[in-house]
């Protein structure tokens, strides 16, 4: 098992549907410990198989194009099937964020969403001091009514404070709400900073083998070290993937997929400057891309509202061949039936 140890690395590191907005929360609240509150959601649970891959190839000029492709996907629907989506959409998104301190995870969470996004005080975050919460909100209006939601990044310290502040009960908190379960889990360890391996087998077995939660392994500040640090965190991530998964592994632009398992990438999520080289951010538009070719259908749109905002993200993708966008709207398609089956079905119960 790898012990930690301290690292160089920087932590600065429809109807008629109306264009998304976003904010983010900037009220602070006082940091007092309370007990954990219950995780408020409308979602509709929903049973599916795996999917093949979202898209080999987003075609997509720019953010404004994939919005209005997305749009259109939805007006499409019946009026009352689009009213439900977003009502299934009102609740709070939950994406959980582990590492130590100053490996970069919130400036890997800023990025992935293309603005800064505060840190809160409210919500769970108010159980333990020692997790921090990143809060994205969303609204969108839909015949003049406002659905509001927002996305919760669940940012847990190293493992070397995980007993000391009593935190495995807050993360199962977070992890076993059927009802709210979360889009992913990200784990990030920087060249330099590592972890006990046998602590994250646990956190593993929690999100993969009991939650079925899909797990993104990022060595991030890949700069900061050498090649071969960086290439030893990303073999222990492999390494531990690869017992929860059977079927042959798949890779491409630097990340290798375990189905809808997890996958493993390294990114730098800022510009990154010493005294003989400068380099740019690399690796996050692949990371966002691979997240959502990984999840199964229940997800798509969820980490497709998140990452919406995020123009850079769309307008790189463009370069991938023609037809992405046509696939990602069969994928939105699909969620807006297995919407409607699940609603349908409800009715029926209640009927009997």
């Amino acid at each position: 098992a790898l012990v930690r140890e301290p690292g160089p690395a920087n932590d600065s590191n429809t109807s008629a549907i109306q264009p998304l907005s976003y904010k983010t929360i900037e009220q602070k609240q006082p940091n007092t410990e309370r007990q954990l509150v219950d995780i408020d959601s409308q979602c509709i649970p929903l049973t599916l198989t795996p999917p093949a891959p979202l898209i080999d190839d987003v075609s997509a000029n720019d953010a404004a194009i994939f919005q209005e492709k997305l749009r259109s996907t939805l007006r499409e629907a019946a009026d009352q099937i689009v009213g439900q989506i977003f009502q299934a959409l009102t609740k709070e998104f939950h994406i959980i964020v582990c590492g130590s301190p100053r490996v970069g995870k919130s400036t890997l969470i800023n990025a992935i969403c293309g603005q800064e996004v505060a840190e809160t005080k409210d919500g769970l975050a108010s159980c333990t001091k020692a997790i921090s919460c990143h809060t994205l909100e969303g609204e969108c209006e839909i015949d003049s009514k406002i659905i509001h939601y927002k996305y919760n990044f669940w940012d847990t310290p190293g493992f070397e404070s995980w007993e000391k502040n009593d935190i495995r009960p807050n993360i199962k908190a977070i992890v076993k709400k059927p009802e709210s379960k979360p889009l992913c889990m990200i784990f990030c360890a920087s060249p330099g900073t590592f972890v006990n391996l046998e602590e994250l087998k646990w956190l593993f077995d929690l999100c993969i083998r009991e939650k079925h939660i899909f797990c993104a392994l990022v060595c991030t500040n890949k700069y900061a070290g050498q090649t071969k640090s960086r290439r030893a965190v990303l073999d222990d991530f492999k390494g531990l993937l690869s017992t929860y998964v059977n079927d042959q592994l798949r890779e491409e632009k630097d990340i290798t997929f375990y189905g809808n398992v997890g996958l493993c990438t390294s990114v730098n999520s800022q510009l990154f400057e010493d005294d003989d080289r400068k380099l740019e951010a690399s690796g996050i538009h692949e990371l966002i891309y691979g997240i959502m070719e990984s999840l199964v259908d229940e997800h798509v749109l969820d980490w497709c509202m998140l990452t919406l905002e995020n123009k850079g993200f769309w307008k790189d993708m463009h370069e991938k061949a023609a037809g992405g966008v046509d696939r990602v709207k069969g994928r939105v398609k699909a969620v807006i039936d297995l919407l409607k089956s699940a609603k349908n079905g409800k009715r029926k119960k209640r009927k009997k």
